[in-house]
């Protein structure tokens, strides 16, 4: 089988995983809908690994745009389960007791309810974003996944990468939330790519060194920086609560986001 055959059942696979997560019943439909928009940004990540072999071929740009505007819809619903983890995460390393932990989790409990339960009722069981899924697959078979050769593979690689180093580049020494965000995006999607290459085509090393470290402690950073957003305005968090959050995780993020700089000034 080529590789454009395997990147195709690979894609298929993941979109067809993204409408069983999103169908997943009562408080399990939380965790389907950070597994679905993890899914959808692997897709998008493997429709650009086919590079040149899509170049000519219109219909790869609506569908990218599809699946964009799909992971950006549930955007809202996974914050406030991400804001949940970060509390959680806060209790793991003692920060916060148990007890303190699960006070404040029951406040973004409300806002991840009442989240979801709006969702649903615009799109009952999801049933719309689940048709668009299947409308998706629908499309992705339709692309030429046969004119997909390992130079095309290759070639977009060397581009995530090359973005990457640019990213990095505009992110280091920077305090521009979008500069860091941007760089955020460019490494998940190498590594998606890298991730599935090294499944589907272990023969072939195609791994970018550093880039796991780098994800590991712009990921923590971004815990705490999701916290500091939230205690910075209403809406969450009773005022006395976001002062207290913010005294604690202040420290947190500046030592997590010094970590972060560290990595990036290694070459990758």
């Amino acid at each position: 089988m080529g590789l454009g055959a395997l990147l195709q059942a690979e894609a298929e696979q993941e979109l067809e995983r993204a409408a069983r997560q999103l169908a997943r019943p009562g408080e399990e439909r939380h965790q389907g809908i950070h597994q679905a928009r993890k899914s959808i940004r692997r897709v998008r990540a493997l429709l650009a690994l086919a590079g040149g072999a899509f170049s000519a071929t219109p219909s790869v740009k609506r569908l990218d745009a599809s699946l964009r505007s799909l992971c950006r819809g549930l955007s809202a619903l996974r914050d406030a389960d991400a804001l949940r983890d970060a509390l959680l995460h806060l209790s793991r390393d003692a920060v916060i007791g148990p007890i303190e932990c699960e006070r404040l989790c029951a406040f973004v409990a409300v806002v991840r309810a009442r989240r979801l339960a709006t969702a649903l009722a615009r799109d009952p069981d999801f049933a719309r974003r689940r048709s668009r899924l299947r409308q998706a697959q629908s499309r992705l078979a339709l692309l030429p996944w046969a004119q997909v050769r390992d130079a095309d593979v290759e070639a977009a690689q060397s581009l995530s990468r090359k973005r990457l180093r640019k990213a990095l580049k505009q992110a280091r020494g920077s305090a521009d939330a979008e500069a860091w965000h941007t760089l955020r995006r460019r490494l998940r999607r190498l590594r998606q790519q890298e991730s599935t290459l090294a499944r589907i085509a272990p023969q072939t090393d195609r791994s970018t060194t550093g880039i796991a470290e780098l994800a590991e402690r712009m990921g923590r950073a971004q815990d705490h920086a999701l916290l500091l957003a939230r205690c910075r305005r209403s809406g969450v968090f009773p005022a006395r609560d976001r002062a207290m959050l913010r005294r604690l995780v202040e420290p947190l993020y500046q030592s997590a986001k010094g970590d972060a700089v560290e990595a990036l000034s290694r070459p990758l």
